[in-house]
């Protein structure tokens, strides 16, 4: 077991440069012990359902809001159906670099969403966020 924050989060973002910098600041801040990254919601959710082993699960999801084929809130709705299978529901956060206010409403609303995080995150910001969520 590492000294990391948190055990495990999941990237899924379609950007490879988005995700090359979001694990660099997870691995720089010794933030998370595993880093997972997925190129699109689809392989994400494909990987959630079937993982049968429980220490594989995220912790957190840093999950983009744009995303071709299936965008974070697509993502989130079938996220939601799947709750069931783990023992303990990863926290989402959401990544975006939008100003659009009915994006940010969306976040909010969601209830299994617990911050929106702007691209690429700050990572004291985020380390923050997460300790007020434990």
């Amino acid at each position: 077991m590492s000294d990391a924050l948190v055990d495990i989060i999941m990237i899924v973002d379609d950007n490879p440069t988005d995700r090359f910098v979001h694990k660099k600041l997870l691995e720089i801040h010794n933030i998370a012990g595993k880093i997972m990254e997925f190129e699109s919601g689809k392989t994400a959710l494909q990987y959630l359902k079937t993982t049968e082993n429980p220490d594989e699960m995220p912790d957190i999801i840093l999950l983009d809001i744009m995303m071709p084929e299936m965008d974070g809130f697509d993502f989130m709705v079938h996220f939601n159906n799947l709750l069931d299978r783990f023992p303990k529901v990863a926290d989402v956060y959401m990544l975006s670099s939008t100003d659009d206010e009915k994006d940010i409403q969306r976040v909010r609303n969601n209830p299994l969403v617990k911050k929106m995080l702007r691209k690429p995150f700050a990572p004291d910001a985020f380390k923050k966020a997460i300790k007020t969520q434990t």
